[in-house]
């Protein structure tokens, strides 16, 4: 998947505004697909994110939690955790299955991080748990080879 196209999407979010990938163009895009809400792992790592979301702002960075839960899951998740960016429904994995990020065993979601650079194209892919510093220095890394390109 690294270098590659991203497939285009669209997903209702938990702030119930329609996302798609092509209106984030000109942003990179992290895109955290984890398989479920309330689960320590899971939250551990959305809470990472949500602490270092000043840092991947000004890192030109929008942040998306994606998984398979509804919306009105989504929202309240959000809000009791109090997560200070969306959370993107993906109902059956459709968008995950395109990223590679979707167990076949199960209907969930693999734990995958993704970043789609500005022109649209991953320029980090990681399954597991990468830490925000990690993720961080994968887009400034990608910035500057955009700026000297």
């Amino acid at each position: 998947m690294l270098g590659k196209k991203a497939p285009d999407f669209s997903l209702e979010s938990s702030n119930g505004l329609s996302v798609s990938l092509d209106q984030l163009r000109g942003s990179f895009v992290v895109l955290i697909f984890y398989p479920a809400n309330d689960t320590p792992t899971c939250d551990r790592q959305l809470a990472e994110a949500n602490l270092n979301l000043q840092e991947f702002l000004q890192s030109n960075a929008r942040v998306f939690g994606v998984n398979t839960a509804s919306t009105a899951k989504q929202k309240e998740y959000c809000q009791r955790k109090r997560l200070e960016f969306p959370i993107l429904s993906d109902p059956g994995g459709r968008v995950a299955r395109q990223f590679k990020a979707h167990t076949w065993w199960l209907p969930l979601n693999r734990r995958t991080v993704v970043v789609v650079n500005p022109q649209g194209n991953i320029c980090f892919y990681k399954r597991g748990f990468p830490t925000a510093e990690e993720i961080l220095s994968a887009i400034k890394n990608a910035a500057a080879q955009s700026d000297s390109g």
